[in-house]
């Protein structure tokens, strides 16, 4: 789909307004009905040792398709902005300390989406709000044509009772990633895209003790559905900018 720069020039002003937007609300994960299932209780969960971490690392899939916009992209580090960390207020349940594994991830999804011609990794930590003035800054140190601001949601271990058995009872091991991206023209202030991609992936756990590979895999196939299901939109909805 093709977009004329005028067209995109008549919404500068609203989108603009966006570069500034607020950090979507984090729904609470209810567990009435896994405290109805039975009054029974779940051994705590421990991060594993050091040498037991599952990896937070993949290869995504590259796309076929050919880059909609023409330009550089500079792929910003997450903003952290979780209500709380992976499980029990701590991040060290994986090899790789979770913020860079999961800054590398965005790095290397963006580029295997293919949706633009040059793709670079900014070793920027970006304040909680940017200005116009300061994002046109970050463009010009780093040569960029577009901006991708990332805010991490939630990335969050959920354990949910299912059902009593007779030796116990059966609940599910989940894994929640989600992140708030904007596509941002820096020069002209405008927000080409923003939307929150959300996934959980997890499985049936019939044990009471969960272990580093009952959530190592979940966790690396919901990040791994957040980044391809962000570049297939962005490319989707692509700009073809003629410089």
């Amino acid at each position: 789909m093709k977009y004329s720069m005028q067209a995109v020039g008549t919404c500068l002003l609203c989108a603009f307004a966006m570069v500034l937007v607020q950090p979507i609300a984090l729904s609470s994960f209810g567990n009435g009905q896994a405290q109805a299932a039975s009054k029974q209780k779940a051994k705590k969960i421990k991060a594993p040792r050091s040498r037991k971490r599952p990896s937070l690392s993949f290869r995504p899939e590259t796309s076929r398709q050919s880059p909609k916009y023409n330009g550089k992209v500079g792929v910003l580090q997450f903003r952290d902005r979780r209500g709380f960390k992976f499980y029990g207020g701590s991040d060290e349940f994986f090899a790789e300390p979770t913020l860079d594994a999961l800054n590398t991830a965005l790095f290397l999804g963006t580029k295997s989406g293919r949706a633009f011609t040059q793709v670079v990794q900014v070793p920027l930590q970006p304040a909680a709000r940017l200005s116009r003035q300061e994002l046109k800054d970050i463009a010009q140190q780093y040569g960029l044509d577009y901006i991708l601001l990332s805010d991490l949601t939630t990335f969050t271990l959920l354990r949910e009772k299912m059902a009593v058995k007779k030796k116990g009872y059966d609940f599910t091991v989940k894994v929640r990633f989600g992140l708030f991206g904007q596509l941002i023209e820096p020069k002209s202030g405008a927000v080409l895209w923003a939307e929150p991609v959300v996934r959980e992936m997890g499985q049936l756990n019939i044990k009471r003790k969960t272990k580093a590979e009952d959530y190592g895999q979940s966790s690396v196939d919901a990040v791994r559905a957040v980044m391809s299901d962000m570049a297939v939109s962005i490319h989707a909805i692509g700009l073809e900018v003629r410089q």
